[in-house]
């Protein structure tokens, strides 16, 4: 993994502990499942550009990019 990928690791690994710390004690812990959801994402785009591969987002933009030229 590139340096670039483990500081970005780093920093979503860092963003996971805050916000289960954040919801762990509070009243309603589920509050934090679209931030958890969020993180996760982010870990499966690093695992995607790790293995060589294009994150599913952005073959989601250049899909729709391809249908838009072709629809004008």
């Amino acid at each position: 993994m590139s340096r670039y990928l483990e500081e970005a690791a780093d920093l979503l690994r860092k963003a996971a502990a805050a916000t289960e710390q954040r919801f762990a004690n509070g009243p309603h812990p589920y509050l934090g499942n679209e931030e958890r959801e969020r993180i996760a994402q982010g870990f499966a785009t690093l695992a995607a550009i790790d293995k060589g591969l294009l994150p599913a987002e952005i073959v989601g933009a250049v899909v729709e990019a391809i249908v838009d030229r072709n629809t004008r």
